[in-house]
């Protein structure tokens, strides 16, 4: 009988509990913190292959070490959380899965991605661009549409919505990718400036630079961070490129 006395307390709230559930109260249960184990795997093979068209070929080897090594999920999701801006911090583990979610199904680096949103809004879920540009990715809400088609999302899709956007911005990544045979420079160019005017240049004879430029700083500077936090051979390799 005392054993039971001791649970008194615990009995009540179970009763209290069934008698808000049985009245239809909507009781919320609160869910674990979710943590860089409960992402989607990055898949290793392919982002290597990527990252293979973008950054120079002396690279390869120290980033395969790492990439192979490392589970690169909880160096994204502090990236990201550490660049959101207070606000909007809460949202990190969201923007990580959407991004490790893209970057696997269009076979590219989630580091590249991750350098694209640094460039386009600073990582600013909110960011408005002078010409319309809308979210992370600063997609066009008319690109926006025509890329809609291609990827299903609902024809009430909003953009504002962070994995929308990113959903939007990586299908329009793959797409110039295709388009300039996997040639990093034309392609990163062009999601800033468009295929005609890209185009234009390379008939002078002249590559991008400027964008490509910024984009790809970026992401060496990723690079970077993580090589601090790896292995010392990855560390010299990038210094080598500063």
């Amino acid at each position: 009988m005392k054993a039971l006395i001791g649970y008194k307390y615990h009995l009540i709230a179970v009763v209290v509990l069934l008698g808000l559930l049985s009245m239809g109260v909507k009781v919320r249960v609160a869910k674990p913190s979710e943590t860089a184990k409960d992402l989607p795997r990055i898949e290793v093979k392919t982002s290597l292959n990527h990252a293979g068209e973008l950054l120079p070929k002396r690279l390869r080897v120290a980033l395969s070490a790492v990439s192979n090594r490392e589970d690169l999920r909880g160096f994204i999701l502090d990236s990201i959380t550490q660049s959101l801006p207070k606000s909007q911090k809460a949202k990190a583990f969201e923007v990580a899965r959407a991004v490790i979610t893209e970057a696997n199904h269009h076979h590219m680096d989630p580091l590249f991605l991750l350098a694209v949103i640094e460039t386009e809004s600073g990582f600013n879920i909110a960011a408005r661009g002078q010409h319309g540009e809308i979210g992370l990715m600063q997609v066009m809400p008319k690109t926006a549409n025509w890329l809609a088609r291609r990827t299903k999302l609902p024809a009430n899709f909003d953009l504002k919505d962070p994995a929308v956007n990113i959903r939007l911005g990586a299908a329009y990544f793959a797409s110039l990718r295709k388009k300039f045979n996997g040639v990093g420079r034309r392609y990163v160019a062009a999601y800033n400036m468009g295929t005609v005017n890209v185009n234009r240049l390379l008939a002078t004879r002249t590559e991008p630079k400027v964008y490509p430029d910024k984009v790809m700083g970026n992401y060496r500077k990723l690079y970077g961070a993580l090589a601090s936090t790896a292995t010392a051979d990855l560390s010299r390799h990038v210094a080598s490129m500063r």
